[in-house]
């Protein structure tokens, strides 16, 4: 009987705790708040506390709000000494990351999906 509690528990508490995170944060708050988790976790090291750097890193306080498409691609495939995260971030963390840098920076970011990244198509002559 015990056993068979504990086993349900346990899959309760996968099937919510996978549910939680496929849903991600809803509001630019929470996903403020996700992005500085995964920037503590991830990036701080060399971005330093608060985007601040320590001097190995580049200064995420200069970073221009309007650039998300350089943002992505830095983060993604990886730029000089730093390492790619593409397949090491989970959907949604670039956002939460690009939410977080903008509520440090004081950007207006709406809760938001990554930018295309495909070229427009061109327009007729």
């Amino acid at each position: 009987m015990r056993l068979a509690l504990l086993l349900a528990s346990s899959l309760v508490l996968l099937a919510t705790n996978g549910q939680a995170q496929t849903a991600g944060p809803a509001t630019p708050a929470e996903q403020a708040e996700a992005g500085r988790r995964v920037y503590v976790m991830s990036c701080q090291r060399c971005h330093g506390i608060n985007l601040a750097t320590n001097g190995i890193g580049f200064d995420l306080r200069t970073f221009p709000a309007h650039d998300r498409e350089r943002f992505d691609r830095s983060v993604l495939q990886g730029v000089r000494a730093m390492p790619a995260w593409g397949g090491t971030l989970k959907p949604g963390q670039l956002n939460q990351l690009w939410a977080y840098i903008g509520s440090v920076n004081g950007w207006a970011v709406a809760a938001q999906a990554a930018p295309p990244t495909a070229a427009p198509a061109p327009s007729a002559p």
